[in-house]
């Protein structure tokens, strides 16, 4: 029987195996006028960065089609696939499409998709969860019926410097966007329950931003779990979040990782996203 984990390439997992469980990642596009890019984990990220910090026109982002969805579920017998929040994409939708389609000719497979209401390490952090899982034996039923409850034990922050892509995507509104360029702001916030992005604050600087994080992770119900990073075009950053937690939790596994196409699109240069384990 194979056992396989897909996640969209919100998850910045460009990866075949997690704890030797099989995965794929399935890319969504992103796409600025007349320039488009699949985001596979082979994007040029510098590039990519400048091009849509350059372009004029109007950005977005497609999901994987129902058909991608289904070729990457060829082959597996129990099939859990994590999507990125339903709240910015369609790519829940369209997997969930897929799956029912699939199971129709293969009515045999099982296969469970979860909306994560999240995006970047959070997906990673629960998809790891579930290869540790499958490594203990769990059955699918019960790996579906622990991940609701895991799921409410992981969490998402997110720094960011510039908000227009989130503007000309029609996520937050351009004045705010404008406000937060011209006054150099950092803006932190978190994945609401619903999925959406909710703004928690705004500084200038980044002397202090780095600490308040670390409150926030605590307020939440951190205790010294497991954290993954992701930075756009900043690693020093990055480091810098790092040596803040490791600082009040010194014993506290933190991995760092650069961001995939879909994310760096969202955070943009400079930012961070922060999934974290709590209690």
């Amino acid at each position: 029987m194979t056992m396989k984990i897909i996640t969209d390439s919100g998850a910045d997992a460009f990866v075949s195996a997690m704890d030797g469980v099989a995965h794929t990642s399935v890319p969504l596009t992103i796409r600025a006028g007349a320039l488009s890019w699949l985001d596979n984990g082979e994007i040029d990220l510098p590039k990519f960065v400048d091009a849509l910090k350059k372009t004029k026109e109007r950005s977005s982002t497609a999901c994987p089609s129902v058909q991608d969805w289904m070729d990457a579920f060829v082959g597996g017998d129990e099939i859990f696939v994590l999507t990125i929040t339903s709240a910015l994409s369609g790519t829940y939708n369209s997997a969930v499409q897929a799956a029912k389609i699939y199971q129709e000719s293969h009515p045999q497979v099982k296969i469970h998709v979860f909306d994560t209401r999240s995006a970047g390490p959070q997906i990673r952090l629960l998809a790891e969860e579930i290869a540790q899982l499958i490594n203990k034996g769990f059955k699918f039923e019960q790996i579906v019926e622990t991940m609701k409850y895991k799921m409410r034990q992981t969490d998402l922050l997110f720094i960011l410097e510039n908000l227009d892509n989130l503007a000309n995507n029609g996520r937050i509104n351009p004045a705010m966007a404008k406000i937060a360029h011209a006054l150099k702001l950092n803006i932190y916030g978190t994945a609401s329950d619903e999925g959406k992005l909710e703004m928690l604050g705004k500084t200038r600087g980044s002397k202090k931003i780095f600490a308040k994080m670390v409150k926030l992770m605590e307020e939440s119900g951190y205790e010294g779990g497991k954290v993954l990073i992701d930075y756009v075009g900043t690693p020093d950053k990055a480091e810098k979040m790092q040596n803040a937690i490791l600082a009040a939790y010194p014993d506290a596994e933190i991995s760092i990782t650069e961001c995939g196409g879909l994310c760096s699109y969202y955070a943009e240069a400079g930012g961070l996203l922060i999934g974290y384990e709590k209690k």
